[in-house]
């Protein structure tokens, strides 16, 4: 059960934060034309709650009380039911600073509106019917889409194929039940029977066309979400360089001092249409710093949670009891050990490392 009405009218800053040319104010509900004729004065005298569907009107935001002016609008007017919502909507393009934004959004709320709560617009979409749930998942991912790959994707379930599928997988069992069902409960009637063979093989062309989709979940979220990468290994060996080295650009701080990085470090990648989310985590090794040993669990719940680990070593050095410690624990994960400092000599033993994990020898200094 929902803590509000679906039959309030909600508003909403619909552009995102910041400074821009343009933000909107969006208003859904039975009462977005009445809000808005109450505090837009159109620059042409005329009733913006007759004016013809999907126009776009010139004027002022105006505060009732004290007749100022707010902002130097244009109003476009979509009525029910040809919106995203498929109700009444009106959104006010206004200038893309936060004070005017905020002061459009706090008279839409005077006048009777609600503020949306996170993704109700989408909500009233899917339950007016302008969107199924497959669809409904799709907004977000295309919002959200980091590459132009991921996108695309997301697009194409926007516009319903995963839901065609869905609905015909459906359907197909909706026939197979049907027949089945007609047969037993008309026996007298000249329906042609299947036979068990028969059936049994719609049903597993039915069940192998699901398995088909379901497999796919993999590859869809990571272009949706990304490859988790985390960069793990003990203090100074390299990873923060190696981090700043894939952006091309310092994003974390170098020094020569163990345990500089304190705090996982998210960034995002995009090679060859796949998002890559990389992660820089704190050195790994025994601490007595409190904040330093958050830093550690953290990187610990990094590399659980992560689809590749790129575990740094010093290739400069012997392998360290630490270094031992952290192999140890990525027996189960997908790791490439990355031998680090390759423009120094190598001192590294690789018959040490586990054999089937691959490695490779790069300098996060030199490339």
């Amino acid at each position: 059960m929902t803590d509000f009405s679906l039959e309030d009218t909600i508003v909403a800053i619909s552009t995102a934060p910041g400074e821009a040319a343009i933000g909107i104010v969006r208003l859904s509900g039975p009462q977005a034309l009445s809000i808005i004729s109450r505090i837009f004065k159109p620059a042409k005298t005329k009733d913006i709650t007759k004016v013809p569907s999907h126009t776009i009107h010139y004027g002022w935001v105006i505060s009732r009380n004290t007749g100022e002016i707010i902002d130097e609008v244009l109003v476009s007017i979509m009525k029910a039911p040809n919106t995203y919502t498929r109700e009444d909507v009106v959104e006010i393009n206004c200038h893309g600073g936060m004070v005017p934004l905020r002061k459009v959004l706090e008279l839409a709320v005077k006048e009777g509106a609600r503020i949306a709560k996170p993704g109700e617009f989408t909500l009233r979409a899917f339950i007016n019917g302008r969107i199924d749930l497959a669809q409904a998942e799709a907004v977000l991912d295309l919002i959200r889409a980091k590459t132009d790959w991921s996108s695309t994707l997301a697009l194409k379930q926007l516009q319903g194929g995963l839901s065609e599928k869905l609905n015909s997988l459906r359907q197909a069992i909706m026939n197979v039940t049907a027949h089945v069902e007609a047969y037993l409960d008309f026996p007298e009637e000249e329906i042609e029977p299947m036979t068990e063979a028969q059936i049994l093989t719609q049903l597993q062309d039915i069940l192998n066309e699901i398995q088909g989709l379901a497999e796919t979940f993999y590859e869809g979220r990571l272009l949706r979400e990304g490859l988790s990468v985390a960069i793990v290994g003990r203090p100074n060996v390299g990873k923060s360089s190696l981090l700043n080295k894939l952006l091309e650009r310092d994003r974390a701080i170098v020094t020569d001092i163990p345990g500089t990085t304190r705090d996982v470090i998210e960034e995002y990648l995009n090679i060859k249409g796949l998002p890559i989310k990389v992660l820089d985590t704190a050195g790994i090794r025994a601490s007595k710093d409190m904040i330093e040993e958050e830093g550690i669990r953290r990187s610990l719940k990094a590399i659980e949670e992560a689809d590749l680990v790129l575990c740094v070593l010093d290739q400069s050095e012997p392998i360290q009891e630490e270094d031992r410690r952290i192999m140890g624990s990525l027996r189960d994960k997908k790791t490439v050990f990355v031998l680090n400092k390759a423009d120094l000599p190598a001192r590294l033993d690789r018959k040490l490392l586990p054999p089937d994990k691959p490695s490779v020898v790069v300098s996060a200094k030199s490339g």
